[in-house]
């Protein structure tokens, strides 16, 4: 979250929603479901299955957001809610195709071809990105692109705060060495 004003605000909607406003409630999920769906994309990488478990988390959003005690913690929580569902879609669609690959097959080199000069920087991240560990990929865009913490980054995917800057730090690595290629 960018400033205080838009903290306060959510804030603001969040309690109004646990008030029983609709409208509250539907303003609050105006504003944040686009960063859920963007986060359940690059998590999942498939717009269908997205948008599936965009709306199951926020069906259990609106079941529960009378549970959430503090509505600054929404941001936080709303994530978290929504980890725990692309974690249950990926887990599924393991099991519906008997497949397992090994996570550590995801840590290919990044391709040798990839030529910065013919794309703008942005296109050329979301290129590295899509290349390096999806675990790497997703602390990535939790701190940079959705502005979290490293503690709440570490409480949305249930893992220690030390493996949170691990993940922090390789993945800058990487990415760094990638974009100098």
């Amino acid at each position: 979250m960018k400033t205080l004003k838009q903290r306060s605000y959510n804030e603001w909607l969040v309690v109004r929603s646990q008030d029983g406003e609709a409208d509250a409630f539907d303003e609050l999920i105006r504003a944040w479901q686009p960063r859920l769906y963007r986060y359940a994309f690059n998590r999942i990488r498939d717009k269908e299955a997205a948008h599936d478990v965009l709306q199951e988390c926020l069906v259990s959003i609106s079941k529960s957001i009378d549970k959430l005690s503090d509505p600054a913690a929404f941001p936080k929580w709303s994530f978290r809610i929504m980890e725990f569902r692309c974690v249950d879609w990926l887990r599924k669609t393991i099991r519906e195709r008997e497949v397992f690959s090994d996570s550590e097959a995801n840590f290919e080199a990044i391709d040798s071809s990839f030529d910065q000069s013919s794309v703008d920087l942005q296109q050329s991240i979301q290129y590295v990105l899509k290349k390096i560990d999806a675990k790497l990929a997703q602390v990535l865009r939790l701190y940079y692109l959705e502005s979290f913490s490293i503690n709440e980054i570490a409480e949305i995917i249930a893992v220690p705060r030390g493996t949170v800057k691990s993940r922090l730090y390789y993945a800058r690595k990487i990415v760094a060495q990638a974009l100098e290629d």
